[in-house]
């Protein structure tokens, strides 16, 4: 039996003003097609959890209480996880999926280790450019999915998923879906 390629985008939004905070994935086909979607109940720290935690609070929150959950939820991984946030390539070492930030191509942007930045271009030229990262212990990720990710990016732009999860989330979020009644 062979298993059709699948992509996952998994992202974040904040509610709130700032004080809550739900991830979410939606798994697709290499149309774009959705497959599934998924989302966290939202998490507000404490200010307890502000001070002690500091400057990892925001990466802990997006691996271990938004990342991490939702990918266990899913029955098979997928070929490859797509985000948007620096933190979330912390995912990494704890999974066996590949995991590729993307971003939009910013005029000034480099790669620190050398100049080059790794960019992933439509052939058909209907979407800009964007910019790769991959995490730091696992060189290659980016190298072992791109052909995957070109072939999805001549068919569709990449970063609207990313809007639809985000839309997604906020209709959620308006309903309250997953608070205590």
């Amino acid at each position: 039996m062979t298993i059709d390629k699948q992509l996952l985008f998994i992202t974040s939004q904040k509610f709130e003003e700032g004080k809550a905070i739900r991830g979410a994935f939606l798994l697709t086909d290499m149309d774009a097609k959705p497959l599934e979607f998924r989302c966290t109940n939202p998490i507000r720290p404490s200010s307890l959890q502000n001070i002690l935690y500091g400057r990892m609070l925001q990466r802990h929150i997006m691996v271990e209480l938004i990342g991490l959950p939702l990918i266990n939820s899913l029955k098979q991984l997928p070929s490859v996880v797509l985000v948007r946030d620096d933190d979330l390539l912390w995912l990494r070492p704890k999974i066996g999926t590949p995991i590729v930030r993307l971003a939009k191509k910013i005029a000034t942007s480099t790669d620190t280790a050398g100049g080059r930045t790794p960019m992933l271009s439509s052939t058909s030229g209907k979407f800009a450019p964007l910019v790769l990262a991959e995490h730091e212990w696992h060189a290659g990720d980016i190298g072992s999915v791109t052909p995957l990710l070109t072939e999805a990016f001549n068919r569709f732009d990449l970063m609207e998923v990313f809007q639809r999860v985000v839309a997604a989330l906020d209709e959620v979020h308006q309903q309250k879906i997953g608070e205590a009644k």
